[in-house]
């Protein structure tokens, strides 16, 4: 049965699309447990970091199961079903999605809502929405843009043409190429480091940037002062401080 596979590892949740045979395609039930499942995610203190990938290692997800797309066509554009498929971006909870093969259309969708993005190099992304008679949606047209030139966003949307590993490197989509089956392990190597800080600074860093790329520097520069000064008189600061002046790893609250 398909399904959304969690495991711990620490402070890591380590989300796996599993439904391999259909290139782990999102069945409603599925888009309804990831949502379920990255909330819990959020109001849990002990997650630091929460990594998405795709069972085996040929597809990160192909997106919605167009068999049930095709009995129900509204879902692909409700905003509130897909939700779960942009809650990424919403978290204060750090996300990075290892993309372990092709990323399409709700696959693209979820990468492109993660902090981070880690390829395996046989990965690829895909907007197939102008072929399929469909606009883009979930922040292909939105977010998109913020993380690779708007020209190059424009041409991927518009020609549906798929884009491989070492381009999206080349254009700043992607962090980190990996060899085959090795996406995985370099996320995970990111989340730990993550984890090992201040989640709140964390937190805020992540906030701060999305009111850049929202609203532009002058309103980032006035969260990043305000939010510093609240935030340098509180528990990990003193921690963090105390650790670097003793020589030793902090222990954040």
């Amino acid at each position: 049965m398909p399904d959304i596979l969690a495991r711990r590892d620490g402070g890591i949740l380590v989300l796996t699309f599993d439904n391999e045979p259909r290139r782990n395609a999102f069945t409603h039930a599925m888009t309804e447990r990831l949502g379920r499942l990255l909330a819990e995610a959020e109001a849990d203190p002990a997650v630091r970091c929460v990594v998405l990938t795709g069972a085996g290692t040929r597809a990160f997800s192909s997106g919605h199961d167009l068999n049930e797309l095709l009995d129900d066509r509204d879902h692909a554009a409700d905003e509130a079903l897909n939700a779960p498929f942009t809650a990424p971006a919403r978290m204060a909870t750090p996300t990075i999605a290892a993309v372990n093969g092709v990323a399409h259309a709700g696959g693209l969708i979820l990468a492109l809502s993660c902090d981070i993005r880690i390829c395996a190099e046989n990965a690829d992304f895909a907007a197939p929405g102008a072929r399929l008679g469909l606009l883009p949606i979930g922040g292909q047209v939105s977010r998109l843009p913020a993380l690779m030139p708007i020209g190059f966003a424009f041409e991927m949307l518009a020609t549906g043409r798929r884009v491989g590993a070492a381009e999206a490197l080349r254009v700043g989509f992607v962090n980190h190429l990996t060899a085959p089956g090795g996406a995985l392990e370099k996320a995970m190597e990111l989340a730990r480091a993550i984890a090992a800080n201040s989640a709140v600074v964390v937190a805020g860093i992540k906030k701060g940037l999305d009111l850049y790329a929202r609203e532009g520097a002058d309103a980032a520069r006035s969260f990043e002062w305000a939010e510093g000064a609240r935030l340098q008189s509180g528990p990990d600061a003193e921690e963090g401080l105390r650790a670097f002046l003793e020589k030793r790893s902090p222990n954040f609250q």
